[in-house]
């Protein structure tokens, strides 16, 4: 009886051991971050590749970054050169900001991601994705920009569809700015790419913040 009591506490112990860390429950400014983003009629069960804050001049909290994909990995290439569904979701930790504000930086990221010949052969679409960033987000509200194959970039502010942009090339160049040469932040894509696990910078630690 002594040994199977044993062996169970012994497999159960080297079942934790070998979970891999994604399984592990992750809060990033308070906010718990799901594992999983259930399977609907719009797009296949998506597994969160990696998250992590986008921190603004060192000091400004501005949004929790969120890669969700169908196969997680952790290289950049085959990330972007995957045709199935991605998702880049926006979760704002600010007590407000302008989508507009939210899309320009996204498009000067972009520029420094991209040739000047792709950027212009963008140019268009990049506008549109812009205009769709069309309202004010409060603290705790999200938005992402989806990668449908056979569809589009679908752009959901606040739960709502703005509208699908044709064209892989735009949804791989999207994705350059948090995990290309020129990301929005080397920490930052380390852990959006699930290679570093998220830790809160020691300034926010000192100050009591998680």
């Amino acid at each position: 009886m002594k040994r199977t009591l044993a062996s169970r506490c012994f497999l159960s112990i080297l079942l934790f051991l070998t979970l891999p860390i994604s399984a592990s429950a992750l809060t990033i400014g308070g906010y718990e971050i799901p594992q999983i983003i259930p399977a609907t009629s719009q797009h296949a069960e998506l597994k969160l590749n990696g998250a992590s804050m986008r921190i603004l001049y060192g000091v400004v909290d501005t949004y929790i970054g969120k890669l969700y994909l169908e196969n997680p990995a952790t290289d950049p290439d085959e990330i972007i050169e995957a045709d199935e569904f991605k998702r880049m979701v926006f979760k704002i930790v600010l007590k407000r900001v302008s989508g507009r504000r939210i899309a320009k930086a996204m498009y000067e990221a972009l520029q420094l991601n991209v040739s000047a010949e792709q950027a212009l052969k963008l140019e268009d679409r990049l506008q549109s994705l812009v205009e769709m960033f069309d309202r004010s987000l409060k603290k705790g509200q999200e938005s992402y920009v989806e990668w449908a194959p056979g569809e589009g970039t679908r752009v959901v502010i606040n739960d709502e569809l703005k509208g699908v942009i044709p064209g892989k090339d735009l949804y791989d160049s999207l994705l350059k700015i948090w995990i290309g040469e020129n990301p929005v932040g080397s920490t930052f894509k380390l852990q959006v790419l699930g290679v570093e696990e998220y830790q809160a910078p020691r300034s926010m630690r000192r100050r009591g913040r998680r």
